[in-house]
C-alpha cells in the first residue's frame, strides 16, 4: 500500500518511515503541514495517509477533511498523544479511518494500519460532535486570540463569574488543566485557526 507520512518532527517521519518500510508498506511522501501534504498527495496519489494530529498551523484533524474531499478514496490513520473519546470522536467526524495513540506499541499500530489497508474502519461510521457549547468555543476562540477573562466578559456582556463557567467546563470536557492547554487542545482540534498561547 502506498502511503503518505505527515509529521512536523523530522525524527518521528524517519521513525515512521523505517517502521512502514520494514512492515510491507511502500512510503511514496513525506511532509512537515498541510500546505506540503496535499501537495505531495496530489503528485504522489497515496493510498493511506498517515497524519499527526497535532500539526502546526492546520492541525492533523482539518487536514485530514481537506485529503478526503480531494481524495474521498484515500484512507487517513490520525497519530496522536490523546487518549479522550472526544478526540476519537471528532477524529471520525473528520473520515479518519483510525486513531492510534503514538504511545501504542508498533505492533498495534502496523496491525491498525493493516486493517485499515483491508478496507475496515476503526472508528464508529456517526460519531457526536465534540461537546462543546457554541458559547464555550467562542470563550476558547477569545482565550486563544489573548483576552483576559474580565474582556470576554465585556465582549460578549456575560459577568466574569459566567465567563469562568465557560472555560471551567470547557477544560473538563477537554480534559485539561490548564488555559495553556485548553487553547493548544483547541487549535489541535480546529476549533481556533491560529495559536497564542496565554502564559500558565
Amino acid at each position: 500500500m502506498r502511503v503518505l507520512v505527515v509529521d512536523d518532527h523530522p525524527v518521528v517521519r524517519e521513525g515512521l518511515k523505517a517502521l512502514l518500510s520494514r512492515a510491507g508498506f511502500l512510503v511514496v511522501g513525506e511532509a512537515a503541514e498541510a500546505a506540503q501534504a496535499l501537495e505531495v498527495a496530489a503528485r504522489a496519489r497515496p493510498e493511506l495517509a498517515v497524519v499527526d494530529v497535532a500539526l502546526p498551523g492546520v492541525s492533523g484533524l482539518e487536514l485530514c477533511r481537506r485529503l478526503r474531499r480531494r481524495f474521498p478514496e484515500m484512507k487517513v490513520v490520525l497519530l496522536s498523544m490523546f487518549d479522550e473519546p472526544e478526540w476519537r470522536a471528532e477524529a471520525a467526524r473528520a473520515g479518519a479511518s483510525a486513531y492510534v495513540l503514538k504511545d501504542a506499541p508498533p505492533e498495534e499500530f502496523l496491525a491498525a494500519l493493516r486493517r485499515v489497508a483491508q478496507g475496515e474502519r476503526l472508528l464508529p461510521e456517526a460519531a457526536p460532535s465534540l461537546p462543546l457549547t457554541e458559547r464555550e468555543r467562542e470563550v476558547v476562540r477569545l482565550l486563544a486570540q489573548g483576552k483576559r477573562t474580565p474582556e470576554i466578559a465585556a465582549l460578549l456582556s456575560r459577568s466574569v463569574t459566567t465567563i469562568r463557567s465557560h472555560k471551567a467546563s470547557a477544560m473538563r470536557k477537554l480534559g485539561v488543566r490548564t488555559t495553556r492547554e485548553l487553547v493548544q487542545a483547541a487549535v489541535r482540534l480546529g476549533l481556533v485557526p491560529t495559536l497564542n498561547l496565554p502564559q500558565p
